[in-house]
């Protein structure tokens, strides 16, 4: 029992379910409707079984990801998270090697007998630069000044863009369609708020990262600066909630309600608390707030159906 416990740590399970819950939603409420509404090129390529093994795919890239982050991470976890580490504790080293090959593997097997059924081949290379792009994250880039967080976001919103990208009728730039322009709406929400998650938890991690020679946005222009980077970036998430809210007020006021309620306001209140925050114990609190809030915006694509 302890061992699966470690396991699902280290793989980070509830994130991999909010992958998997973004994708489905995802396609169901934004991305088929999107390609079902126009006159002309209204067909589907993929039926709800080959979403549920392309989102599966998604999930075991993502997980093989956390688990070569926290092979590389060992030393940075061991100040900040000590109670986390596993690896050498519970796994080995070469068996976690061994596992994010056979996950990305598996993963891209997946993908590829989709992308070959429906002759959409060079679709694939979104799998292959998750995968190198998490490679070089753990390896280089999560200790360089502002590229490891843009990757992470970056990664968050192909989780939207790879899926679409398999769809080849989705009317990518059609924004007379309203569910294109949601689309963008959550995708650019998704890589926002991630893009604020990751310099929070930069902030949270100073120690860590400082024995480690990181170069964050904390550690080289300071704490304050972090934190105003992220109260920019939040004001410009709000800022495009609000305008698409101002814009669907009329016929679409549940939506709306749903995100002035579980999206802005916590929003608001989360960046009052990191104005405030001072310690490592806050700063996790700011972050956990920023999880929540992102599961929130996933969820509000349910009321997106009755724009049906």
């Amino acid at each position: 029992m302890h061992k699966i416990k470690a396991l699902f740590t280290l793989i980070r399970f509830p994130n991999l379910v909010f992958i998997f819950l973004t994708q489905l939603l995802a396609w169901y409420q934004l991305i088929r409707p999107a390609i079902l509404i126009q006159s002309a090129n209204n067909e589907l390529i993929l039926s709800e079984g080959w979403l549920f093994v392309l989102a599966l795919s998604t999930v075991l890239i993502a997980a093989a990801g956390y688990i070569i982050n926290d092979y590389f991470d060992i030393g940075i976890d061991a100040v900040n998270k000590p109670e986390r580490v596993t690896i050498e504790k519970i796994f080995k080293r070469r068996s976690i090697i061994a596992w994010h090959v056979v996950l990305n593997v598996i993963a891209l097997m997946m993908a590829g007998f989709i992308a070959y059924h429906f002759l959409l081949l060079r679709v694939l290379g979104f799998q292959l630069l998750s995968i190198l792009l998490l490679l070089v994250y753990s390896t280089t880039f999560k200790r360089k000044l502002i590229s490891g967080n843009l990757i992470i976001s970056i990664l968050t919103a192909l989780t939207m863009l790879s899926l679409a990208a398999y769809e080849t009728n989705f009317p990518w730039f059609e924004t007379s369609i309203a569910f294109t322009r949601l689309f963008w709406l959550y995708t650019t929400f998704a890589f926002l708020i991630t893009f604020c998650r990751e310099i929070v938890k930069d902030i949270e991690d100073i120690k860590g990262d400082e024995v480690q020679h990181c170069r964050t946005i904390a550690l080289v222009w300071g704490v304050q600066v972090a934190k105003n980077f992220v109260a920019v970036l939040s004001a410009v998430l709000i800022g495009m909630i609000g305008i698409a809210a101002v814009n669907l007020f009329q016929t679409e006021p549940y939506l709306v309600f749903y995100w002035l309620l579980f999206v802005i306001t916590p929003l608001v209140i989360t960046m009052f608390q990191l104005y405030k925050a001072t310690n490592s114990i806050q700063f996790h609190r700011i972050s956990s707030n920023l999880k929540w809030i992102t599961l929130a915006g996933i969820l509000s694509m349910l009321l997106v159906s009755i724009l049906n």
